[in-house]
């Protein structure tokens, strides 16, 4: 596998360099490259602000070296050529985040220990993510993106666009952005360092939201320089002027002066801080997960392919751990980078391979050359990625989000402005499981409510006692079941059965038959739940009937003590054998169970509505069989070469299932025709029918049947007559059930 994939990463080098994508590729990957660098000064500038300051060209290294590393690996290791690496901004925050309270929690006076336990948690952290990646591709856990709550990751986001919002004014101006060092910013001085990031953040702003153009961002980044430069030749202000005034980083930064992580500052860290921020880190590896499964599903939907998500899990893995060895931070695939580098033609790793080498240039030559960027650049770039997020969830969000999940937004975002990033994770999730309880709770547990006289069991009966049934069938109440029963439903089925009880109108209730063949599972409010409906069943002297419990259910109901208490449960393996046992219960209850049915075939032909001539004509055209508790009469899948007429005893119609399971599909009494469809349509058995009792039958074969149509004409009318009578009968069987199943 290795060996394939040193050839494809050598084929996608080779194309990169034909003369016909060459350009492309340079022009994508020298725009990523400016963009990403631009960017990585920002996320080390918001990053190493405040007390560490001092190290801001370590930490402006740090960052460059990151963006280098993800950007070449990323683009090596991919499954998709077109796809790159970056520095991330949700990550970067939190960070940013932990060093503010690692810096204000160490000992003010030695910046060294500082340093060194900030740098250690960058390391730490990029290689736990690193190693989250590996695990999640490993166990191909890539789909849990599908299951984090769509309104908590806008949340999320909105949360880190105000942390950048607020976080620009700390690259920009000598105060963060809070209430209380509002009357600062307002000073003429201070307005003059954030006001022109805030303007250039809107023209990037409207000018990105206006116009798909690739070359937009890099025009107004360009212009904005050149503008600045050309108002300090216009008023005469000097370089060093403009460094003191705080408008360029200045020779603060002087080489990056990066170095890998020395094993010395393992041992001048404070790792107990370190643990005291393990909240704070698992935030950003729950972040980074769902960040990177979004964008690499975005990037489908972009570069209009199929993006394995398990490989890109993996490579994004083995990227972050290679950044965490070398004191990196943590980042993976982003959709702006890659989709800038498709617009412009690119097709090829190069263009993320050299983008990464721009970085790398930067970080090792280039140094001096940040001395005279101007920090409202940085400043504004934060800002406008704030304002970006902030547009997505706040405006945008408005229109596509229902009212509730656009209030979780907002409940998530307030509380990240207010409190901390931990906490508005908290709320969040905590709001969208209570959401979720109460619009699963409205959800209806129950999904048919019928009685025993709108639905009957599989067992063909005599018309007698279908009058019966139909009369007293209103006795037992059927309450088919779905979903996941639990504290916030359950209680709606203890609702149904006592509103059914005080219906005065209605026959008194026998039996009451609850079906879980759609449940999927029960908390122990549920189970509470139906304790009571035995209590109460017996106390009114109902029986309940319990079908289709899966063995997993009826083990925590056994174990709930739910059979210890009220009136016997009965228990069936599907609906139509409860059915089945609460009619004959009610037709015994009325002395209908047997019927007094003529004796003979040709006597219970003509009391079916055959003439008499007919019948006796009838029945020497047809073979007698007898067939034994078990045996088969037909067999699923073969020939219909017949239809039988069953004269005494009981057979069923099982459909069998591939794992040798049977379902019970009809119960078929005396005076009951069997097999006519097949022989009608001239196909194969799609069920079998098996003897539940000593049975005799009597076999009309196709050769008779042709033999009657030729030889008399009258009986083979009067056969397919009451063949069609039978078959509508049972057609108007079913549309009644489905008119009440439907109503």
């Amino acid at each position: 596998m290795i060996k394939m994939l040193e050839n494809s990463i050598a084929r996608s080098l080779g194309e990169g360099f034909t003369s016909r994508r060459l350009f492309p590729n340079l022009t994508a990957g020298i725009l990523v490259g400016i963009e990403e660098i631009i960017f990585a000064i920002s996320i080390g500038t918001l990053v190493f602000s405040g007390e560490l300051l001092p190290y801001l060209p370590q930490g402006i290294g740090i960052a460059l070296l990151t963006a280098a590393i993800l950007m070449i690996s990323i683009s090596l290791l991919s499954s998709t050529k077109s796809v790159i690496g970056s520095l991330q901004d949700s990550p970067s925050v939190i960070i940013a985040i932990i060093v503010a309270s690692l810096a204000a929690g160490l000992s003010a006076a030695n910046l060294e220990l500082k340093f060194a336990t900030v740098v250690v948690t960058i390391a730490i952290t990029s290689l736990l993510t690193g190693l989250f990646f590996l695990m999640l591709g490993y166990f191909k856990l890539g789909g849990l993106v599908r299951f984090i709550p769509y309104p908590v990751i806008g949340g999320f986001l909105a949360g880190t666009g105000w942390l950048l919002v607020r976080g620009s004014f700390r690259s920009m101006a000598d105060y963060p952005l809070t209430l209380t060092n509002i009357q600062a910013l307002l000073q003429a001085d201070q307005i003059m360092l954030w006001l022109p990031g805030v303007i250039f953040a809107l023209i990037l702003f409207f000018g990105l939201h206006r116009s798909d153009n690739v070359l937009i961002m890099p025009a107004i980044l360009t212009s904005a320089m050149l503008i600045f430069y050309l108002a300090l030749f216009v008023t005469g202000t000097p370089i060093k002027e403009a460094v003191q005034r705080g408008f360029l980083l200045g020779d603060s930064l002087g080489q990056t002066n990066w170095q890998l992580i020395h094993f010395s500052s393992l041992g001048i860290a404070s790792w107990s801080a370190i643990l005291g921020q393990a909240g704070n880190i698992a935030i950003i590896l729950i972040l980074s997960m769902i960040g990177l499964l979004i964008n690499t599903s975005a990037l489908e939907l972009s570069l209009k392919q199929d993006i394995n998500l398990n490989l890109e899990l993996r490579s994004a893995g083995i990227a972050n751990i290679l950044s965490g060895l070398s004191g990196g931070m943590v980042g993976y695939h982003t959709l702006d980078a890659s989709g800038l580098s498709t617009r412009l033609g690119s097709r090829s790793r190069l263009a993320g391979i050299l983008a990464g080498a721009m970085c790398l240039t930067v970080l090792f030559a280039g140094g001096s050359l940040l001395a005279y960027f101007p920090k409202f650049v940085l400043g504004g770039l934060l800002f406008f990625l704030g304002m970006d997020f902030l547009y997505e969830w706040l405006i945008v969000g408005w229109f596509k989000l229902s009212k509730i999940d656009y209030f979780v937004v907002i409940l998530i975002l307030a509380v990240i402005a207010t409190t901390s990033f931990l906490a508005g994770v908290a709320v969040g999730l905590a709001a969208m499981i209570v959401i979720f309880v109460v619009n699963y709770s409205r959800v209806d547990v129950i999904r048919h409510e019928l009685s025993g006289a709108e639905l009957y069991s599989n067992v063909e009966r005599h018309e007698q006692q279908q009058r019966i049934l139909r009369k007293f069938g209103g006795q037992v109440y059927i309450l088919e079941l779905q979903g996941f029963i639990f504290f916030g439903t359950a209680n709606a089925i203890l609702d149904h059965i006592r509103s059914r009880l005080d219906e005065q109108e209605q026959l008194p209730l026998r039996f009451v038959i609850l079906d879980f063949q759609r449940v999927t599972g029960l908390d122990s409010s549920a189970v509470f739940s139906f304790i009571k409906c035995n209590q109460i069943a017996e106390e009114q002297g109902i029986r309940l009937v319990f079908t289709c419990v899966k063995d997993k259910l009826y083990k925590q109901m056994e174990t709930s003590g739910l059979f210890n208490t009220g009136a016997e449960v009965l228990r069936f393996p599907d609906i139509d054998r409860g059915l089945e046992c609460c009619e004959e219960c009610l037709l015994l209850e009325q002395g209908v169970s047997e019927i007094t049915l003529p004796a003979s075939l040709c006597e219970r032909l003509v009391y079916a509505g055959m003439q008499e001539a007919a019948a006796k004509r009838l029945i020497g055209y047809l073979e007698q069989q007898i067939i034994e508790p078990g045996e088969y009469l037909v067999h699923q899948g073969e020939k219909a070469n017949d239809l039988y007429f069953i004269e005494a005893g009981k057979l069923s119609i099982y459909l069998e299932m591939e794992n040798d399971e049977r379902v019970r599909l009809q119960t078929l009494g005396i005076r009951t025709i069997v097999g006519e469809l097949g022989l009608y349509l001239d196909s194969n058995r799609t069920a079998s029918i098996i003897a539940d009792q000593p049975s005799i039958t009597y076999r009309l074969s196709r050769s008779a049947l042709i033999e009657i149509e030729e030889n008399d004409p009258e009986l083979a009318a009067d056969l397919h007559e009451f063949v069609a009578c039978l078959l509508a009968e049972r057609l108007a069987d079913t549309t009644r059930l489905l008119t009440t199943l439907y109503k």
